[in-house]
């Protein structure tokens, strides 16, 4: 059974349907299976734009871990994907300069207990803690910033660094590319 497929009679027998609750799409109507195939399209695309060699497997496996984690943590998997777009380009191993790794770009220290290298935990973990960046700023853009530069740093109000301001205006129009707006 080809890779999608898999994915799509997965997520169909397993009964899981895609956040309607969705944070930046509240208009998105009650998922079916076409609205989950269409959508899983569109996110693979996007992928396959960043990292054109990755292997079938790596691909199912990332597509897996965004759609596990936008079901158990209720965020539009297009956020995570864009998130994630922004993070490492979809690279597992990717290393940044202040050590953050993965394909979330997780720091050393939330790293328990699993290979970070491995797609589906690490999405899970950078997803989790998105989610409680989401919970405590109440806002898509401010828990953005609190992901990347910090939650001390924004609930200070300080000046965000340039850094941090690329990054929201990056992971934002990567959504409204995968939105279609």
């Amino acid at each position: 059974m080809g890779g999608r497929l898999f994915l799509v009679v997965f997520f169909t027998l397993g009964g899981l349907f895609l956040c309607s609750q969705a944070l930046l799409a509240p208009e998105l109507p009650q998922s079916t299976g076409k609205q989950e195939n269409s959508l899983l399209f569109q996110i693979e695309s996007f992928i396959r734009n960043y990292q054109p060699a990755l292997s079938r497997a790596d691909l199912d496996e990332i597509l897996l871990g965004i759609l596990e984690s936008s079901e158990r943590y209720r965020i539009d998997p297009r956020l995570i994907t864009s998130l994630i777009a922004a993070e490492s380009g979809f690279r597992r191993t990717a290393v940044s300069r202040k050590g953050a790794r993965g394909l979330t770009q997780i720091m050393p220290d939330k790293i328990k207990g699993f290979d970070w290298r491995e797609a589906r935990p690490n999405i899970d973990c950078g997803t989790a803690y998105l989610r409680q960046m989401l919970d405590r700023f109440n806002s898509v853009p401010l828990a953005l910033a609190a992901y990347n530069a910090g939650p001390t740093r924004i609930a200070k109000n300080k000046e965000w660094p340039r850094e941090t301001r690329f990054y929201v205006s990056r992971v934002l129009a990567n959504y409204k590319e995968l939105a279609g707006r």
